[in-house]
């Protein structure tokens, strides 16, 4: 008889024991659930914090992995000590519309159950309803695009008939003034790009890249034949092409420097390549000019 009381009082004891814990949970409430942000939506980033107040000293361990279901994920949970208990932050993505309660979150000694969250919807109660039937929209600009067409097709033709000489005259006259521009617009570049490198080069290669681009432009612009000329025989091929004085004296200066550069070593300064370069700029731009102000004329009298 003695051990059989013996044998209930054991199992009394370790009954107790483990129903100690169960016990201990139910005195611990959760106190107040504030949500950041207080309004959200699905697939948006939420904070719950959650206060549990209990007497009791908890050893509380946050769960790895974190639990999470096919409509919500939580990504984060952290412990927070309090005097009256402690704070739960649990950060979470929902994937539901409406209320439903957080996956139950195992903290050590006890778990966290019963949080409810509620997940609002962007489509409002009047969205519900299927929308009228509209007629098809038009793309913005549709009309423009069409009148457009119509425009084209219809009366270029006859603007084309009616002015086809003048068209093809003034389209003959723009492409030969484009022609007759390029090489001014080919030497204001080149000289851009050399005055940008006059100091990574030394002086002879500065003057033959300075004293070529001449060559080209005022070759093309009086086709005088000056390419392969020597420097003495500049001034008179020039001359024969109806270059005035005041540019073919100012180039031969420049060219016979440049030889002297070239071929005799003569001592150049950044001044010197500056002033050359200048000088050879406003030459250009003042026969440019010339033959700019020359086909004006001749057009105003043309017509």
């Amino acid at each position: 008889m003695k051990s059989i009381a013996l044998s209930v009082t054991t199992l009394l004891t370790v009954l107790l024991l483990y129903l100690v814990p169960g016990t201990a949970l139910h005195a611990q409430a959760i106190s107040q659930v504030v949500f950041l942000p207080q309004t959200f939506y699905v697939g948006d980033m939420v904070e719950a914090r959650v206060v549990v107040r209990t007497p009791e000293t908890l050893t509380l361990t946050v769960p790895d992995p974190l639990p999470s279901t096919e409509w919500i994920t939580v990504h984060s949970v952290t412990i927070v000590q309090r005097a009256d208990g402690f704070e739960a932050r649990i950060v979470f993505q929902p994937f539901f519309v409406g209320t439903r309660q957080l996956p139950v979150i195992g903290l050590g000694s006890m778990e966290l159950t019963g949080v409810n969250v509620l997940v609002n919807s962007m489509v409002t109660l009047d969205d519900l309803d299927p929308a009228p039937v509209r007629e098809q929209l038009l793309l913005p600009g549709t009309r423009l695009l069409i009148a457009a067409v119509v425009f084209t097709v219809v009366l270029i033709p006859v603007l084309v008939f009616g002015t086809g000489r003048w068209i093809r005259r003034w389209t003959a006259y723009l492409a030969r003034r484009w022609q007759e521009n390029r090489p001014y617009r080919r030497l204001t570049k080149n000289l851009r790009v050399l005055q940008s490198e006059m100091h990574q080069l030394d002086g002879k290669r500065y003057y033959i890249r300075l004293l070529d681009e001449a060559r080209v432009f005022f070759d093309r612009h009086f086709s005088a034949s000056i390419l392969a000329s020597t420097t003495e025989e500049l001034d008179g091929r020039l001359q024969q092409a109806g270059a005035p004085p005041e540019v073919r004296h100012v180039l031969v200066e420049i060219f016979r420097f440049g030889d002297l550069v070239k071929f005799a070593q003569q001592t150049v300064t950044l001044d010197d390549r500056t002033r050359h370069l200048e000088e050879l700029r406003d030459l250009a731009q003042t026969v440019y000019r010339a033959r700019k102000n020359k086909h004006r004329e001749t057009t105003h009298v043309g017509s």
